[in-house]
This record gives structure tokens, C-alpha cells and sequence, in this order.
């Protein structure tokens, strides 16, 4: 009896691997939006990119409750639901 390698081999990422992907796409994107320039001098509110982190991460609804906390959730959402209404027309 010979030992075969199998054919197909498993290339799934690891949750470590997929959250550094993650959080690097984050990155690039605040990049893109500096255009070049530093990053260190960027003004934002620390909520919001919280809330893009949780995105980036999908994290589930339980799981973002426990990372965002409530009030935080409830204010994302109303700064969010803000900027929807005003880009819609009347």
C-alpha cells in the first residue's frame, strides 16, 4: 500500500490571517483618502472607524453589540441614517 499526496490541497485562511487582511484593506482605503499623505494627521471620529473595523471583520450582530456597545450602535446607526436621508431626493 503507497501513501498518495492528495490532489487538492485545503488553502482556507486562517481567522488570524483573514482579520490582518482585513484590517489591512481598512488601511489602504485611509490611504487612498489621504492621497498620499499621512496618516498620523487624520481627523475622524473614533466611532465610525470603529464601526468600519466591525464591518471589515463582519462581525455578527451579538458580536458587534459586544465590541461597539449599544449606545455606540444606536448613534452609528442615527449618524448613518442622517447621511442617507439628506443624499436622497425630496
Amino acid at each position: 500500500m503507497s501513501l498518495q499526496m492528495p490532489l487538492v490541497t485545503d488553502f482556507r485562511l486562517t481567522d488570524r490571517t483573514r482579520t490582518i487582511l482585513a484590517l489591512a484593506e481598512f488601511r489602504e482605503e485611509w490611504q487612498q483618502v489621504v492621497n498620499g499623505g499621512s496618516l498620523l494627521k487624520v481627523e475622524s471620529p473614533v466611532g465610525l472607524i470603529l464601526a468600519d473595523i466591525a464591518d471589515k471583520l463582519e462581525l455578527t450582530e451579538q458580536e458587534r453589540h459586544v465590541f461597539l456597545g449599544g449606545k455606540l450602535i444606536n448613534e452609528v446607526d442615527g449618524f448613518m441614517e442622517t447621511r442617507v436621508s439628506r443624499k436622497l431626493p425630496h
